[in-house]
């Protein structure tokens, strides 16, 4: 039997044949004979993985940045299993995979966004073909969230964080297809507001942020809680005027403000401040009139917009933290603060591990120290204090406390109520913030987190807040 024309070619012919084909054509081809499998998967080098990986709408492995907590920078790349990986999780995704096939294929979309290309100080900047591709694979699947389990819940819940920067584009007009879009917008919103709202996710665990524990007991970062922070802030934005976003210098929107060094200035930092800490920041804080807040949290409801002198409480159908009680028209309010930091000089004191939350990598990604001030729209400037460091897990963790004139002025107490009385806001000590790194080190997508009280008291209240790096302040006339 003579041989087929294909067995006669050199095989770097059919591999640069095969280098048009799509992945799938590839394993097919594979099977036809023991030289083309021989050819296709027992190659002696990547050659021809890493050819056919980089004719595919990803990134080269090459330029990505090693992990966080990886020990030391690997050299080695698995052309061949990463692409694999990659198709096999696109295919999971689209075709509802249930199970540990959805497990890994939630790993890999991460890694993706962690292997993307790092934004360049160059003049000529090129798009993160990654981020591309995994924005449209996120935006057309349709994931179960809640019937994950937690581990899988957080793989997405990281994701759908990244999708959360998409949401200042929707549909023009008054089409059927915006009239769906706002209203599944206006459901996630309303689950959001939910879980945020709820006051029994702060506690010492946690650290009072949006943080878990791992099976050691070392902090990893929660990030369902961060989707929901976003979620509620990133929508609560979309109310604002285009003009004043532009004003603000919101992140651009889409999964590319993920991207290492997206960050103004994150090229022109102090050889310590790996995470591009010091310079101006814009923070919005989104929070709940306080007896809103109070009337969610237990089962009794008042609106703050029907006015009564005492408030009158009514009791709600459902209970405490019922899911109805954020409507469509509900608003809570949000406020514009901004942050002008620097980092202090590292110290061996300063790096020294922590007991609570100890640097997974202090040799590469010691801890930055921070300290700077802090201006809002009706108070005078509050000095800030804080830190940034990289948990076990990889993320990057951001903790700090804004003071006012040294003294305590923003501490949230109850006073002694009866039912038809409003327990009130008091003002008399710093408040916290504890939030995480969207995104790649330095990205333009900031840190989501939450604040409150710093004392940690029982009737502390809580909210969401998003901040991000801009290139200058508001110019004296444009001051909040």
């Amino acid at each position: 039997m003579s041989p087929s024309p294909f067995d006669t070619l050199p095989p770097e012919i059919i591999e640069r044949i095969l280098l048009f084909c799509d992945v799938y054509d590839v394993a097919i081809i594979a099977q036809t004979g023991r030289r083309a499998r021989s050819i296709i998967y027992q190659s002696e080098d990547q050659y021809f993985w890493r050819e056919l990986f980089l004719s595919k709408p990803f990134d080269d492995l090459r330029k990505a940045l090693p992990p966080l907590t990886a020990q030391k920078p690997s050299v080695q790349r698995d052309w061949k299993t990463e692409l694999q990986r990659r198709v096999s999780a696109e295919s999971a995704v689209m075709g509802a995979a249930t199970g540990p096939r959805l497990e890994r294929a939630l790993a890999t979309l991460v890694s993706v966004v962690e292997t993307a290309l790092p934004f360049s100080d160059g003049p000529e900047m090129e798009e993160s073909e990654n981020l591309r591709w995994l924005e449209g694979l996120l935006r057309f699947s349709t994931i179960d969230e809640e019937s994950l389990p937690k581990h899988e819940q957080q793989h997405l819940g990281r994701l759908m964080t990244y999708l959360a920067l998409t949401y200042e584009s929707s549909p023009d007009g008054d089409s059927p297809k915006k009239l769906l879009h706002e209203k599944l917008l206006n459901e996630k919103r309303r689950m959001s507001r939910c879980y945020v709202y709820d006051l029994r996710r702060y506690k010492e665990d946690t650290l009072w942020g949006p943080f878990s524990r791992g099976e050691k007991g070392e902090l990893r970062a929660n990030w369902v809680h961060v989707q929901h922070i976003v979620n509620v802030v990133a929508m609560k934005l979309r109310e604002l005027p285009p003009l004043a976003l532009q004003l603000y210098s919101k992140p651009r929107a889409g999964l590319s403000a993920t991207q290492a060094y997206s960050a103004p200035f994150a090229h022109d930092r102090k050889p310590h401040d790996w995470a591009g800490v010091a310079g101006t920041w814009r923070r919005f804080v989104c929070f709940m009139d306080y007896r809103d807040l109070f009337a969610f949290n237990v089962s009794l409801r008042v609106h703050s917009s029907v006015p009564a002198h005492p408030p009158q409480f009514s009791v709600s159908g459902t209970g405490p933290r019922d899911r109805d009680f954020f409507d469509d028209d509900y608003q809570e309010a949000i406020r514009p603060v901004e942050l002008h930091l620097d980092v202090l000089d590292p110290t061996p004191e300063q790096s020294t591990e922590s007991a609570e939350s100890p640097p997974s990598h202090p040799v590469r990604y010691p801890p930055i120290f921070f300290k700077g001030l802090s201006r809002g729209a009706h108070s005078a400037d509050a000095a800030v204090e804080g830190s940034v460091r990289v948990l076990a897990d990889g993320s990057i963790r951001w903790s700090f406390v804004t003071k006012y004139d040294g003294l305590t002025q923003w501490r949230y107490v109850f006073l002694p109520v009866t039912p038809v009385e409003v327990r009130r806001l008091i003002n008399i000590g710093p408040r916290s913030a504890e939030g995480l790194q969207i995104g790649n080190i330095c990205s333009a997508a900031g840190v989501g987190g939450i604040w409150t009280g710093a004392f940690h008291e029982d009737a502390d209240p809580a909210g969401p807040f998003w901040m991000w790096k801009v290139p200058a302040a508001l110019t004296e006339g444009l001051q909040f």
